[in-house]
């Protein structure tokens, strides 16, 4: 009798346990990626760090860009000082190793705010930032991303005033720029992979086929006089058809290529595949500040898009697909 008791007891005290661990885990987690304040030191005490983050893992470089935008605008709305931090989590461009010791950030751009992680170690006001995105700007409304009286603007102020390529980048951009795309009148493409044509994530914007971009670019070709395409794209098979119709018109930055396997989506492929995860993201942030660069530029609905729109606001001519979203 007492070891059925004595059983049943246990087993409940077990499922009990199990059910408060999880749920201490889960108050912790929120907690952790919620917004809130501390205190290191007694340095900068004049000054209020705000750090912006974001705990997806998988998202790519410029989806971080467009939230990073958005919060670091409010950051500077309060007077705060914005640190952008892909260095404490894990993300897109950090292997397991780096976590906690390289701010992968710092690769790409340089910090908003001209201060460091490092600089809020002993800093007396810091205040860690949300690392949910539910509230964002309107960038899945393609009108609204090309209406120059539209609240978008102040978006496009707050990335090219404070989001500067970092050095390295920078010097790589001007390289390309100055050795292929100088002096010609340059139609800047971007095309999103095979993996959203093929797997139509519900949700995300569609994107146009290759016919539906063929068609576009050959009119804007025309009519603006384009005597060069650059053209934005990690997938092969991709830059394998524009070669085919465009020729020596064609030109891209990138030096890898991915093949869509019919199951992952591309960002979730680079991670798993990609060696150099850095240099990937470089590649990328660089075909982004090119076709930022560009006379003309035509792309689908994607967050490299946005980033494009975000850092140029003087396109002779401008288009976006806006074909809805995926069931």
């Amino acid at each position: 009798m007492y070891d059925k008791i004595y059983s049943f007891a246990k087993v409940v005290w077990h499922a009990t346990y199990i059910r408060c661990r999880d749920r201490f885990h889960d108050w912790k987690y929120r907690k952790y990626w919620s917004e809130h304040r501390v205190c290191n030191g007694h340095e900068y005490a004049d000054k209020t760090f705000y750090i912006v983050r974001r705990r997806e893992v998988y998202t790519g470089l410029f989806s971080d860009f467009i939230a990073y935008v958005y919060k670091t605008k409010l950051a500077l709305d309060k007077g705060y000082i914005p640190i952008v931090d892909m260095q404490t989590s894990q993300n897109m461009y950090l292997k397991e190793e780096q976590i906690g010791k390289v701010n992968a950030w710092e690769y790409f751009f340089r910090q908003p705010g001209g201060y460091s992680l490092e600089n809020t170690l002993k800093a007396k006001n810091v205040i860690w930032g949300s690392g949910y995105t539910e509230e964002l700007f309107p960038y899945m409304d393609v009108k609204y991303l090309l209406d120059e009286k539209s609240g978008f603007s102040l978006y496009q102020q707050i990335a090219q005033q404070y989001f500067n390529l970092s050095v390295e980048a920078q010097e790589m951009v001007e390289h390309f720029f100055d050795s292929v795309l100088k002096g010609h009148k340059v139609l800047g493409v971007l095309c999103r992979g095979t993996d959203y044509t093929s797997n139509k994530p519900t949700g995300h914007p569609i994107q146009p086929d290759i016919e539906q971009m063929f068609a576009k670019l050959d009119d804007v070709m025309e009519k603006y006089q384009c005597t060069k395409i650059f053209l934005g794209t990690e997938d092969k098979e991709i830059y394998s058809r524009f070669l085919e119709k465009y020729g020596e018109k064609v030109t891209t930055s990138r030096k890898q290529f991915i093949t869509y396997n019919g199951e992952n989506a591309i960002g979730k492929l680079i991670r798993e595949n990609v060696k150099d995860l850095k240099a990937e993201g470089m590649e990328y942030l660089v075909t982004i500040a090119l076709l930022a660069r560009c006379d003309c530029f035509v792309g689908g609905h994607t967050s490299g898009t946005v980033g494009v729109m975000l850092m140029n606001d003087r396109f002779e001519y401008k288009y976006i697909f806006d074909l809805g979203v995926y069931p």
